[in-house]
This record gives C-alpha cells, sequence and structure tokens, in this order.
C-alpha cells in the first residue's frame, strides 16, 4: 500500500499537470469557474516541492534554499507594488494574489526547467554516442 502512495506522490512531482488536469475535472461540476483556481492552488504547492526535485535530478543542484529566497522576494516585492497602488493591504486578498503569481511563476519556470532538462540529456546522449 505504502510503494502506491509513494508511486502516486512521484508522479505529481514529476508531473505537477496531471494533478492539475485531475483536480481541475474533478471540481467542474461542483465548483464551475473555481475549479480552475482550486486547481490551481494545488498545483502550486506541488511546484514548490516539485522544481527543486527537478533541479536536483537534472543536474544535480540543490536548489530548495534558492528557491525558497526567490519565493520571499516576489513576495516582498509584489507586497510593495500592491501597498504604493492601494496605500491599505487587505492580507487575504494579497495572500490569494501571491499565490496565483506564485503559480504562473513557477509553471513558467517548471517548462522551462523541463525544456532545459531535456535539451541537456539529450545533448549528454548524443556526445556520447557519437563521440566528440
Amino acid at each position: 500500500m505504502m510503494i502506491i502512495v509513494q508511486t502516486i506522490g512521484a508522479v505529481f512531482i514529476f508531473a505537477p499537470f496531471i494533478a492539475f488536469l485531475l483536480i481541475f475535472f474533478a471540481a467542474r461540476k461542483t465548483l464551475n469557474r473555481k475549479a480552475f483556481e482550486a486547481a490551481a492552488d494545488f498545483t502550486t504547492l506541488l511546484l514548490f516541492f516539485a522544481i527543486p526535485v527537478m533541479i536536483y535530478a537534472i543536474w544535480n543542484y540543490q536548489a530548495s534554499s534558492l528557491m525558497g529566497y526567490a519565493a520571499i522576494s516576489l513576495a516582498i516585492g509584489f507586497l510593495i507594488v500592491e501597498w504604493k497602488r492601494t496605500k491599505e493591504i487587505k492580507v487575504l486578498v494579497f495572500l490569494r494574489k501571491t499565490w496565483r503569481m506564485y503559480f504562473l511563476v513557477l509553471t513558467v519556470a517548471y517548462f522551462i526547467i523541463w525544456i532545459a532538462g531535456f535539451t541537456y540529456t539529450v545533448s549528454g546522449f548524443l556526445l556520447d554516442s557519437y563521440g566528440a
């Protein structure tokens, strides 16, 4: 039973878009327009784990702390912009906007890392196979 849970967790870590699609289609009937938001919220959490794991798997580099610093820096920058724009920060609204911004940034980073890792792996394979 534990192996099944670990396998499902590994699939969601290496392919968080599968979790996004499953949650979106499962929640579409009950949540209507909020289904995308629910799927994005859960996927954001998965992406926070998936990106450092992918970076470590491809380049053998620990990126967890770097990712934490980047997330805090983005939140601080977004807070400054929001404060200058509205002068009064509503905490829950700010957190929701920040979490959605993380979703966008992490999704773009995930696909860039995926493409870079694919290119890196294929080029390494070609260099090893055809000798350079």
